[in-house]
């Protein structure tokens, strides 16, 4: 999914949200927003990969702002996730369609999106667990759930997105071990937004799960081929199914030629609904073959 018009002010509003997680130092908040704009300037006209050009600006912001600015948003996302995951997992056993619940479960996780312009995670248990019971009663806009798991009998990649939400993604990774040869689990490298890296999900308990756990390489929002490790390039392309979870993933992969692919998100922002032909805030499980 090549950028869209309105990814400019949610690029350049994340931007500012990051910085402002960092410091409060307006010569600093100057000197990031600055950086982004002039990056949007010279790039934009090329219309891009919206995740590539973001994965560029955010890289600089974190060179200037010399920290992890969602270290403590990502601490909560664990922790939080981690109390609600034996709840959602009660949900999920009693399901009269077990994988079909973990699908949902998964989806809703991804939910755990700080900063995206008109997003907002409620950072109360009470909330998120009542939250949870609601979304996972509603239907999917997009449900290709039954071709999913006939697709998930052999050597499968999960593509994760944010920390957090890996939590959940746990209970969806154990209804397909019962099912795939093989399952790989990729990570980001090091931190990048709120994205889960190894060490969430050792924290999630995917080691425990997943035949191995590799990582994107150098830790570009979503997936930058050409940064791709070798052996995970090779993993990708000879999986039989590869999982993608977020909407950074759909917006890099609905741009490749692998396929099968399973796109699983929320629709959070408006371009990437409309992409998928779905409202703003719909649960999708699109399966591309």
């Amino acid at each position: 999914m090549r950028i869209h018009p309105l990814c400019l002010p949610c690029l350049l509003n994340r931007v500012y949200y990051e910085a402002k997680l960092a410091t409060s130092d307006p010569r600093i908040l100057d000197k990031c927003m600055e950086l982004a704009l002039n990056t949007l300037n010279e790039k934009y006209s090329k219309k891009p990969v919206n995740t590539h050009l973001a994965t560029e600006i955010h890289r600089k912001v974190y060179e200037i702002l010399k920290c992890d600015p969602y270290a403590e948003k990502k601490k909560f996302a664990n922790e939080i996730s981690a109390k609600l995951l034996p709840f959602i997992e009660k949900i999920v056993e009693k399901s009269k369609d077990k994988f079909r619940a973990a699908v949902k479960a998964s989806i809703v996780g991804n939910e755990f999106d700080f900063g995206v312009s008109g997003h907002k995670v409620f950072e109360s248990f009470d909330y998120l667990l009542d939250h949870f019971l609601k979304r996972i009663g509603e239907d999917l806009a997009i449900d290709h759930v039954e071709k999913l798991k006939e697709l998930v009998d052999g050597t499968v990649v999960y593509i994760t997105d944010n920390a957090g939400e890996i939590f959940l993604d746990t209970i969806l990774m154990k209804e397909i071990k019962k099912r795939c040869s093989k399952l790989t689990v990729i990570v980001k490298a090091r931190p990048i937004l709120s994205d889960a890296t190894i060490e969430d999900a050792k924290l999630a308990g995917v080691d425990k799960i997943a035949d191995e756990i590799l990582t994107n390489g150098k830790g570009a929002i979503g997936i930058l081929f050409e940064e791709l490790p070798n052996d995970v390039l090779s993993k990708i392309e000879e999986a039989e199914l590869i999982i993608a979870k977020g909407m950074a993933n759909y917006e890099c992969l609905s741009e490749s030629n692998f396929k099968p692919v399973a796109f699983l998100l929320t629709a959070k922002c408006e371009p990437v609904a409309n992409s998928l032909g779905v409202k703003r805030g719909d649960m999708v499980a699109k399966v591309v073959e």
